[in-house]
């Protein structure tokens, strides 16, 4: 399967939209950041309303910054170099009301710093830090890309057999990027895997990327296991309030394989509290769950993932991968 006709269809709606037609708001999912003793601080400052696009010196050279996403908590720009031999930027900062919040500023600073530490063709590359009209941010080469959630969203343009050809692939690849973050010198904890923070490019290479709640495994404490995935995608550990590790990242992997092979939500919630009561709630399911819709070995492996006891999972990505290989 080729998705470079996706990236064509997305150009010419692009191409067709009036010149002054607001940037399309996406979940958060270009993050990325930096580290520098003394951040560099952006020199002609832009007035603090990030809706419009503006100019800025970078501590890498000037840059035009567009709107491109925004969360709850976070905004992320789109950084066109206007000088050439500069990569195009992903630039995250802190919306305006949490400014002031210790932990959201805590997070953030733990944010870039892991970031800073990835060193993976498949994960964000980190740029530059500092400050822009007095508030920090944080950039990483930006991912040409589309959110995974486009596959099961556009089912006339990407029938579901022909994602379900791509699915395991796709998971494989993640638990690639996964046995990484978890075995690094400083192994990391992504915490917020889902489909909204998976790009795929036109290679059907994925990229994963928002590390707003992930954390330093050595580093953990009780404030960072409070940042938690979307509650579609949240694990029972997380759902009860208990500790959480590596093992979630797989439980969410398992929930994105589910998703792609079945064509449907696995977190049956509607409301945010009902989302948590299932996770929190859930039982394990028969390795023969998925019989009619995947093959008896698959079927196993998706519900060894999705086991709610994080000890009868998988114990690492390493050996999910071996297994789902096999």
């Amino acid at each position: 399967m080729n998705l470079t006709w996706l990236f064509s269809w997305r150009s010419k709606k692009q191409q067709n939209e009036p010149k002054d037609a607001k940037p399309e708001r996406r979940p958060d999912a270009q993050n990325q950041g930096s580290g520098a003793k003394k951040p560099a601080v952006a020199t002609r400052p832009p007035a603090t309303n990030l809706q419009r696009p503006f100019e800025v010196q970078l501590n890498i050279g000037r840059y035009r910054m567009e709107p491109f996403t925004e969360g709850g908590i976070c905004v992320v720009m789109k950084g066109i170099p206007l000088e050439q031999g500069k990569p195009k930027l992903a630039v995250k900062m802190v919306r305006e009301q949490w400014l002031n919040h210790q932990a959201v500023r805590r997070q953030f600073t733990t944010e870039s710093q892991i970031v800073r530490e990835l060193h993976h063709p498949q994960l964000p590359k980190y740029r530059s830090r500092g400050l822009i009209d007095g508030k920090a941010y944080y950039a990483y080469e930006f991912i040409e890309g589309f959110q995974l959630i486009n596959l099961s969203q556009e089912q006339q343009r990407f029938p579901p057999q022909l994602v379900k050809e791509l699915a395991k692939d796709i998971v494989g690849q993640l638990l690639e990027q996964l046995h990484y973050l978890h075995t690094s010198l400083k192994p990391v904890v992504h915490g917020d895997i889902s489909s909204e923070n998976i790009l795929i490019d036109t290679k059907q290479k994925i990229y994963l990327v928002d590390f707003g709640c992930s954390h330093f495994q050595k580093q953990a404490n009780k404030e960072a296991y409070q940042w938690l995935a979307k509650p579609s995608f949240i694990s029972p550990e997380q759902a009860r309030g208990e500790k959480w590790d590596h093992r979630s990242d797989l439980y969410q992997a398992g929930i994105l394989l589910y998703e792609l092979l079945k064509n449907r939500r696995w977190n049956e919630g509607t409301t945010k509290r009902d989302k948590v009561l299932f996770a929190a709630s859930n039982q394990r399911q028969q390795d023969n769950f998925l019989e009619g819709v995947t093959d008896a070995r698959t079927s196993a492996f998706v519900a060894k993932m999705l086991d709610p006891d994080p000890n009868q999972r998988f114990q690492t990505a390493k050996e999910a991968l071996a297994a789902i290989k096999s």
